[in-house]
């Protein structure tokens, strides 16, 4: 309960999410209550997945090297968007 106050959206399909509205804050010291450990946010590169060091980009650089990069950005945001 104290998550959806949050505005932690719950998806049947894709389970807990934040978005935009979700107060970041109050989600993250709830988590941290109820498991009794910190819990912090990772970043993820969007196309592969491996972990970001900075919050600045949204790809990593071997991603972003890659020729193709713009347009499996551009194919895995479309498949994003359809889920909604």
């Amino acid at each position: 309960m104290d998550l959806m106050k949050a505005k932690v959206r719950r998806d049947a399909r894709l389970g807990f999410s934040f978005t935009a509205e979700t107060n970041v804050a109050k989600a993250l010291s709830v988590l941290t209550n109820a498991l009794n450990e910190p819990v912090e946010l990772a970043r993820a590169c969007f196309i592969c997945g491996s972990p970001l060091d900075s919050e600045r980009y949204t790809i990593c650089q071997e991603c972003e090297a890659g020729n193709d990069s713009y347009d499996i950005y551009v194919m895995k945001f479309a498949k994003l968007m359809e889920t909604f």
